[in-house]
């Protein structure tokens, strides 16, 4: 994936110690994503270390992080205005430097921190009722589990808490083969009918297998997980009526690049709201409903893939 430009890891797809690793968090209320109120920080902590919700959060537990882990924080991030509205918050901001310590908006609901281990990467941390704050270099530089507490404020009218959510790092993301890799993939588009007006996830599931019979299992695995960098997909309007061009690009693989997911199983993902092809169609798109196809581009290792077209219809 994709944030203000720069490429990001995100934590399920096997990121290593020294890549840019998105820790995302997706925030909903009642079935529907919705921004908190304010966010305190992101602390990241080692499993190893602070194995328990009674140990990170104190007892009694009082929502946030205890004072007794102090010593065990290994990155904090956080924005000078905590409330989620600030212009701090901004995808924009993000510049993958030393500055970029701050907590990001991708969507309502969808904030991120990015640890890079690729930099000297740094953040100031006020422990609760501590006062001024502590400069704390990033270590979390090896490979192991960790945990990303999330301290927010749901509503303007609740109390702080602490979310907490999981991620690995790895370190057998280099290896020696004997031989080169032979992957390929196979794909399939999961939605077949879309009722215009609505906003949906566009899902293209995509099957990465090793042919290579003599490598080692071990190596086969780590291809299972997300092998895919690189998304885009290109969406266009097959038109039937005379007088039309046979078909009509309505999004480009440019407009999608930075927006596309890659789950941890290689689905690519696209949340896409077709209520624009009513309010800003492209010229020539004709009648909004019909048949249209979608096609991807990804990366698979050395491999620069364009997948078959795959046909859908809009009613």
């Amino acid at each position: 994936m994709r944030i203000n430009g720069h490429e990001v890891v995100d934590r399920h797809n096997r990121p290593s110690v020294n890549q840019r690793v998105a820790l995302r968090a997706f925030f909903m209320n009642d079935g529907v994503f919705q921004d908190p109120y304010a966010i305190s920080g992101v602390t990241i902590f080692n499993i190893a270390a602070d194995t328990s919700p009674s140990t990170l959060l104190g007892v009694p537990m009082t929502g946030l992080i205890s004072s007794g882990v102090s010593s065990n924080v290994l990155m904090h991030f956080g924005n000078g205005n905590v409330n989620t509205t600030s212009t701090e918050y901004a995808e924009t901001n993000y510049a993958a430097t030393t500055a970029s310590k701050g907590i990001y908006k991708l969507g309502t609901g969808q904030y991120v921190v990015v640890l890079d281990g690729t930099i000297d990467l740094s953040g100031t941390y006020n422990f609760w009722g501590a006062g001024g704050g502590t400069q704390i270099a990033n270590t979390a530089s090896a490979a192991a589990n960790y945990l990303d507490v999330w301290t927010v404020k749901l509503v303007a009218a609740s109390n702080y808490k602490s979310m907490i959510q999981d991620f690995t790092l790895h370190d057998d993301t280099f290896m020696i083969l004997s031989e080169p890799l032979l992957l390929k993939s196979t794909s399939k588009l999961i939605n077949k009918k879309i009722k215009l007006n609505s906003q949906i996830d566009l899902k293209i599931s995509n099957e990465v297998t090793l042919e290579n019979k003599g490598l080692d299992r071990s190596i086969i695995n780590i291809f299972k997980d997300s092998a895919i960098t690189g998304a885009a997909l290109k969406i266009e309007k097959h038109n039937e009526e005379h007088g039309l061009p046979a078909r009509v690009t309505v999004l480009d693989f440019d407009e999608t690049e930075s927006d596309v997911d890659v789950t941890s199983d290689n689905t690519l993902v696209f949340n896409w709201d077709t209520s624009e092809l009513v309010s800003d169609p492209p010229d020539d798109l004709g009648s909004r409903t019909g048949h249209y196809s979608v096609q991807a581009r990804f990366t698979l290792l050395n491999q620069f893939i364009y997948t078959d077209l795959f046909n859908f219809i809009i009613y």
